[in-house]
């Protein structure tokens, strides 16, 4: 997309994907977070045999985040359907 300048607009890509849930165990969940830079956070609570939270947090590639958008893409997971 250009800008009235000319300039091409930086793409703004930020995924957050969570699933958890209370149970036996207490709060477990996994968690990832894609940021625009490229950082993924990374972080899995579970209390199964006395387990801790890890949190990972690292850089990933121009490809990897394109994979990652292109997944999203076929998907279809932002298509909004009205019933």
């Amino acid at each position: 997309m250009n800008t009235k300048s000319g300039a091409a607009k930086k793409e703004q890509f930020y995924v957050r994907y969570y699933v958890g849930h209370k149970g036996k165990f207490g709060h477990e969940f996994l968690e990832f977070e894609f940021r625009p830079d490229g950082k993924l956070r990374y972080a899995n609570n579970s209390n199964y045999k006395n387990d801790t939270l890890i949190r990972k947090e690292c850089y990933v590639g121009k490809a990897v985040m394109e994979e990652l958008k292109r997944i999203i893409d076929d998907s279809e997971i932002m298509n909004v359907r009205r019933f």
